[in-house]
């Protein structure tokens, strides 16, 4: 078990790392199962050392809907709260993938306090520095989604709407490209209607299979999909390539009332790394914030061209 690759562990020594090594339990989970639902007791920290873990809240009411918080992929941890107050758990959590994930208890966190408390100080301050830079990515996300509000608010035309909100998301997460994927209804192709950044030029108005590719494929399934090595990963090896894609790429569908009409597609981070969770968080919240206002935006366009085809039919 190699704790280097978390984020908790990361300046650890390896003779600090075996004292842990005793008091982590493994649980591993299929993608849907439950690791624990809000409001239960919270009995310790959980690691995802593997797969990927969806942070959700319940909304109230009959429906069943869920507010999706957080996607954590490999590395990141979550229950520091439970694992210091022992409070109830504050949101749910489930398997977005098949998963294992490290649990160190409250118990045996405390026994450790006791026996090990040099090691038990530097994991405290391990989750402060972790704390602090989340709050500093919260800030930034904090900025970018007041954008989007005010864009979204402006209730500018859809092609106006598209590219201010595709040129928020590149300059927040600077990336070479971004895009706007939406699904003609008419037609059943997937259209790029806006583009930003490295190539854009040749990519806006391309169309696609509905299903097809790497976004159509996000798309379908109504899941963020964070890829980072596109060419070389199994997981794609079947996915057609349709000229759009890059290496490393997240696509967030566009969902409302239950329906994926689109996407938002980003791919390559300028300074070469992998898109990371707050990433994956980030778009996410702008794809949920956009939603309705894209939807709107579409919905009044269409019913113009169809206005402007009648007027034009009932002249001839």
């Amino acid at each position: 078990m190699d704790l280097k690759n978390i984020e908790l562990f990361r300046d650890f020594r390896e003779d600090e790392l075996e004292r842990f090594l005793p008091i982590i339990t493994t649980v591993e989970l299929r993608k849907g199962d439950v690791l624990f639902n809000e409001n239960e007791p919270g009995d310790g920290l959980f690691i995802v050392y593997n797969g990927a873990v969806r942070i959700y809240k319940k909304i109230e009411g009959e429906s069943g809907d869920e507010k999706s918080l957080a996607l954590l992929n490999a590395g990141t941890y979550l229950g520091e709260m439970t694992l210091l107050e022992g409070a109830l758990r504050s949101a749910s959590a489930r398997a977005d993938a098949d998963s294992t994930i490290l649990k160190i208890s409250r118990e045996d966190f405390f026994r450790l306090l006791r026996e090990y408390p040099q090691g038990a100080i530097r994991l405290f301050a391990s989750f402060m520095k972790v704390v602090s830079e989340r709050l500093r990515r919260t800030n930034e996300e904090l900025v970018v989604l007041y954008e989007i509000g005010r864009i979204v608010s402006a209730a500018p035309p859809q092609n106006v709407l598209l590219e201010r909100i595709i040129a928020s998301l590149v300059g927040a997460l600077k990336v070479d490209l971004g895009a706007v994927f939406v699904l003609n209804d008419i037609t059943q192709k997937l259209e790029i209607r806006q583009a930003l950044g490295e190539g854009s030029v040749n990519l806006l108005n391309q169309k696609f299979k509905a299903a097809e590719g790497i976004v159509g494929r996000a798309i379908a399934g109504k899941d963020t999909l964070c890829v980072h090595d596109f060419d070389s990963d199994a997981e794609y090896q079947g996915v057609p390539r349709l000229g759009y894609e890059r290496r490393n790429m997240l696509i967030a569908p566009l969902v409302w009332k239950g329906r994926a009409f689109g996407a938002l597609f980003l791919a390559q981070r300028s300074d070469g790394l992998p898109f990371d969770n707050a990433n994956v968080n980030l778009v996410n919240a702008v794809a949920t914030q956009a939603a309705a206002a894209i939807e709107s935006a579409l919905y009044h366009q269409e019913c113009e061209a169809k206005e402007q085809f009648d007027r034009k039919y009932f002249q001839f």
